[in-house]
């Protein structure tokens, strides 16, 4: 079974990476680039795991996380955040906010990326 991933970033060359090491590794990949598109999708697509940046036009992430895990549709759909900001606050935010993950983009290799992916579908 093909395993669907939805990625919640608004950098449009991030996106474009992120997918197409995604689909190289088999997975089926729906994209957003808003909060609400984001949450749009994870209720109709209900994705295996989602990727959501931090940094949104509109909502941000922690908003977006927020209304992730409040959803019925989607609370147990794991998030994993992707974002530049590293400071411990939002790694803690994002953790009580239901976050199985917090990957610093810059940090981050894109085979690391597919393994934690790979780990957090697993665990489903």
């Amino acid at each position: 079974m093909v395993q669907k991933v939805l990625i919640i970033e608004d950098d449009l060359s991030l996106l474009k990476i992120y997918t197409n090491k995604l689909k190289l590794n088999g997975f089926e990949v729906s994209m957003a680039t808003t909060g609400d598109e984001g949450v749009r999708k994870a209720k109709v697509e209900r994705p295996n795991i989602i990727l959501l940046d931090l940094i949104l036009p509109g909502q941000d992430g922690f908003q977006v996380l927020q209304m992730l895990k409040n959803s019925a549709e989607t609370n147990t759909v794991p998030v994993i955040i992707m974002s530049n900001l590293a400071q411990p606050s939002d790694k803690k935010r994002a953790a009580d906010l239901g976050a199985v993950d917090y990957l610093v983009k810059s940090d981050i290799s894109l085979v690391d990326m597919i393994t934690k992916v790979r780990q957090y579908i697993k665990q489903e």
